[in-house]
């Protein structure tokens, strides 16, 4: 009965014109910049930093030039949690042109926006940056110098051999990504998708790679694709295993026109030699064989307004915390999601704060954040959250809060 009264109160205020938003405590805004922390010593101001944060949370104007140099790059994080994520700032020149792109680490392709010469990335310059040409098609180049690889990736000779005729060096577009998926045959059947598809995201600055496969002690396989720096490494399930490996690269170059699903490689395993297979069907050479993986690639090329590729959703990350001038309780987790939702249903309130304040409560979620101060009035089962931003005033039950942040309040 109690739950049904307080569905019908709500019902009230919002049909008297209060709004979605005023019965919702949840508002949460980018972090401000003094909570930033910036991984390197570039000094910029106050209101720089913000219009730099600020580009990262709108809908972008514009695209980077095919030829253009990185002039200066700047990644800001949450001072004390790394899991909320990170916003990676790049400065760019283009003749006499700039522009900035804002990359959020929950997202996949950077915001980019023209702007004028900024200062403080301009001194952080320690050599003249070169303007390199980057092209609109994904391409796939065989690569002899397969030491240079093994030195470069440091391959364990030991425990793995990069499987001949697998090396390519690659070099992509800068915006977009290559959805890669795999088409398996066995014994004469297609066996559909036994392989987890993947994504990988273009990244601006970063357009030039190798991708190899290698064969370990125990005949499985890996996938590698990526930079010296930074690559991605990917061993198959021990099902697809074989003495023989043979790969049949059918696709050199992508052209710029995107959502059209090609072959890129196939890869044979086999127990006994593997002859003649460049010609021959998939099918057939899994009879003959045992195992054909066919590798199929589709460019996702956004447009110039598009912010993201469509890929698996990733669980957003959430943090709160409660602190008062003798303890802090960090929340996680489900308790986490349920203190959101418990959020999302306060009863709002038209007075101010009453009795007195005993802590704060921080919300936080991929680099946004929100903090009431907590007020209680003694006798009263309902604590008051007063948003510290916006200063409106919510009711929530007491018991409700403190179960969820397993603390007294």
């Amino acid at each position: 009965m109690k739950h049904v009264l307080w569905m019908m109160i709500v019902g009230i205020i919002f049909l008297s014109g209060c709004g979605a938003n005023e019965t919702n405590a949840l508002n949460l805004r980018s972090l401000s910049t003094y909570a930033i922390h910036q991984d390197r010593d570039i000094p910029l101001t106050s209101a720089l930093k913000s219009r730099l944060l600020n580009y990262c949370e709108q809908k972008p104007t514009d695209v980077l030039p095919m030829r253009r140099a990185e002039v200066a790059s700047i990644t800001f994080r949450h001072p004390f949690y790394d899991e909320l994520g990170s916003k990676t700032v790049k400065y760019w020149r283009s003749g006499e042109s700039h522009y900035v792109s804002c990359l959020n680490s929950d997202e996949q392709n950077a915001r980019v926006f023209r702007t004028d010469k900024i200062a403080a990335f301009e001194a952080a310059v320690t050599a003249n940056p070169v303007e390199i040409e980057v092209g609109d098609t994904l391409s796939f180049i065989p690569e002899p110098n397969v030491e240079n690889v093994i030195q470069s990736f440091s391959v364990n000779k030991v425990h793995e051999t990069i499987i001949p005729g697998s090396v390519f060096r690659y070099k992509t577009p800068d915006r977009g990504a290559l959805h890669v998926t795999y088409q398996v045959f066995q014994d004469g059947a297609a066996k559909g998708q036994m392989i987890e598809p993947g994504l990988f995201v273009f990244e601006s600055g970063k357009n030039d790679g190798v991708a190899f496969l290698t064969q370990l002690a125990d005949n499985r396989i890996t996938l590698q694709m990526g930079r010296e720096e930074a690559w991605e490494r990917t061993v198959l399930p021990a099902v697809f295993t074989g003495e023989y490996v043979a790969v049949d690269s059918t696709e050199a170059v992508f052209a710029s026109i995107a959502n059209e699903r090609r072959l890129l490689k196939r890869v044979v395993l086999a127990d006994v030699p593997i002859h003649d297979f460049t010609e021959r069907a998939s099918v057939e050479l899994s009879e003959r064989y045992g195992t054909v993986i066919e590798v199929w690639g589709t460019v996702k090329r956004p447009g110039a307004g598009e912010l993201t590729i469509v890929s698996e959703p990733k669980e957003t990350m959430r943090l709160a915390t409660y602190e008062t001038e003798t303890k802090i309780a960090h929340l996680g987790g489900p308790s986490t999601s349920d203190l959101f939702e418990l959020l999302s249903h306060v009863k709002p309130s038209s007075g101010q704060p009453t009795g007195e304040r005993c802590g704060t409560l921080a919300l936080y979620e991929q680099l946004t954040e929100q903090r009431f101060d907590v007020w209680m009035e003694e006798g009263q089962d309902t604590l008051q959250l007063m948003d510290v931003e916006t200063e409106r005033v919510y009711l929530i039950d007491r018991l409700e809060l403190e179960s969820t942040l397993n603390t007294y309040i």
